[in-house]
């Protein structure tokens, strides 16, 4: 009788798919977007926001390592903290924002996220720096 209740149990957990541990069916997929193999470097990303080499040199000698206060455009800041390790854009309502971290050599993390504020009458009435790549905040890890 036990042999025979063993049976039905192997048979009803074999028809209705298996435990957990055994199924080897489809795993839960996720939209991941793969990595660039390569983050663009400091000079490309000057080039792109309209700074030049000798400001990214300037930069690295006059303030290397400086946290940069909110407002600071960019071209006083790229070139500060290195080559990225990783850049991110997002546009969302009437601005654009562009995230780079940097990773010192002693491991510590450097995260620069940079504003830039479209032409609209909401930013307008909020008196929202208009037109320009601006530093939104500047973090340290320890």
């Amino acid at each position: 009788m036990r042999i025979l209740r063993s049976l039905l149990l192997c048979t009803a957990v074999v028809v209705s798919g298996g435990c957990s541990r055994f199924r080897h069916g489809v795993l839960p997929s996720f939209a991941v977007k793969p990595a660039a193999s390569r983050p663009p470097s400091t000079a490309t990303l000057a080039s792109q926001y309209g700074c030049t080499a000798a400001q990214l040199a300037a930069n690295w000698q006059t303030a290397p390592l400086a946290i940069a206060r909110p407002g600071t455009p960019i071209c006083s800041v790229l070139g500060r903290y290195g080559e990225p390790v990783s850049v991110t854009r997002n546009a969302i309502a009437d601005m654009q924002l562009v995230s780079m971290l940097h990773r010192q050599p002693n491991g510590r993390y450097y995260n620069a996220t940079f504003v830039y504020y479209d032409d609209t009458k909401v930013n307008r009435q909020l008196k929202r720096p208009i037109g320009r790549w601006i530093v939104d905040r500047v973090t340290a890890s320890r």
